[in-house]
């Protein structure tokens, strides 16, 4: 670790800040949305919760790489604030019409299609922005602060979509996520020309995509990274939505409950980014981030088996904290290893490695938690041992193990 001569935090321009705001009100409608589509769908069990959370990654992996290339042509900015409007009008209109149908598999679906179509577009702009908006050198902690400010979101997020979820359901969450959208919208608006204009592109859209996937995937660093971010993406990221819901219901628990869950899981990460946020990151991140597997092995180990709320409470922050260490040092490392003007399509590579993963093991892991025999435990039991495997094949690799900070 290289403590700074003083606090880096002052020196990240006060229009991240402005931007982390919007952002993170934002994000605390979509944790609420998130949560509230993933109970919805929970009710009809795993295999149709798998194939709701499928259609969502499905368009969104089909196009990113187009979304990345138009953030990079247009500006994140302004693509930002296209996708923003239409999360707004899909939300908005989704009031009245919950109201009126309540929630069929047909509603959660096309919700779910519609979703990950903006994403595409919304997810590439949005990532690219910290390194828009901050020197490289401050873009751990930037990322550190946004994930501090996440966990924050993320507690309430969850109390809240499980308060509006119980109160009014998938209605009031779609409602609240629209009045964040909004605020989003201003946000980007206020900030007008804060960043400058990418530079002008000669390039064709098609030539510009190839280029974007040379440098994601021609560079040993960058290669690596998403190899391994990859192989846990599928295992981490359906836990949230897919995995601790249906955990809740297997034990007996209400939505409160399983909010609840999730917010001390989010805990965990947010402990980790505080401590970036104050101390920096390790001069090794690549070998910090796979050590944080191995941690995070330990966590789902004991959502498997341990069945008392504290316990299991327990469990999912030490899940948290492994994934906090991992996702902390990976993602900054690997947004440091290309140039700016390349951002946009990166953050596509990422995502769509990300979606392809969630794809192929949302549908799967809801599958197998309907098998008799397997069911969720034998199903955390199988991701608690693939992420410590994962860790250390990450320990195997020269490349990322001895990697340093910028």
């Amino acid at each position: 670790m290289t403590p700074p001569a003083e606090p880096d935090t002052e020196r990240i321009p006060v229009r991240y800040w402005i931007w982390l705001l919007g952002a993170a009100v934002s994000l605390l409608g979509d944790i609420t949305m998130t949560f509230a589509i993933g109970w919805s769908a929970s009710h009809y069990g795993g295999q149709i919760a798998g194939l709701v959370l499928l259609l969502a990654a499905a368009p969104r992996a089909a196009l990113l790489l187009i979304g990345g290339a138009i953030g990079d042509r247009f500006g994140a900015p302004r693509v930002l604030l296209v996708s923003c409007t239409a999360m707004f009008v899909l939300t908005a209109v989704l009031v009245p019409v919950t109201i009126a149908i309540d929630e069929p598999v047909w509603l959660l679906l096309g919700t779910a299609l519609l979703v990950g179509v903006i994403d595409a577009f919304f997810l590439p702009s949005s990532r690219s922005m910290p390194r828009l908006l901050v020197p490289a050198a401050q873009i751990p902690r930037a990322m550190a602060s946004f994930q501090v400010t996440g966990m924050v979101f993320a507690v309430i997020g969850a109390a809240v979509g499980g308060a509006l979820v119980a109160w009014a359901g998938l209605t009031a969450a779609a409602g609240f996520d629209a009045l964040t959208f909004a605020v989003m919208i201003v946000v980007l608006i206020v900030m007008g020309k804060a960043i400058a204009p990418p530079p002008k592109m000669t390039t064709g859209m098609f030539r510009s995509i190839a280029e974007g996937l040379k440098v994601a995937l021609g560079r040993p660093l960058t290669r690596t990274l998403l190899v391994t971010m990859t192989l846990a993406a599928g295992l981490l990221m359906p836990m949230d939505a897919l995995l601790l819901p249906l955990l809740a219901r297997d034990h007996g628990w209400d939505a409160g409950r399983a909010s609840l869950l999730i917010a001390v899981r989010s805990l965990g990460v947010g402990l980790i980014a505080l401590r970036i946020l104050m101390r920096g990151a390790f001069q090794r991140p690549g070998l910090v981030a796979a050590v944080g597997l191995l941690l995070a092995s330990i966590g789902f180990l004991g959502l498997a088996f341990l069945d008392p709320l504290p316990l299991t409470m327990a469990a999912a922050i030490i899940s948290g904290l492994g994934v906090g260490t991992f996702t902390g040092h990976l993602l900054p490392l690997l947004m440091n290893s290309v140039e700016k003007e390349y951002q946009s399509r990166l953050q596509s590579v990422v995502v769509l490695c990300q979606s392809l993963a969630l794809v192929i093991m949302n549908p799967l892991l809801g599958f197998f938690t309907d098998l008799d025999g397997i069911g969720i435990t034998g199903v955390l039991l199988g991701i608690s041992v693939l992420t410590a495997l994962i860790g250390f094949f990450a320990l195997t690799r020269p490349v990322m193990r001895d990697a340093t900070v910028a």
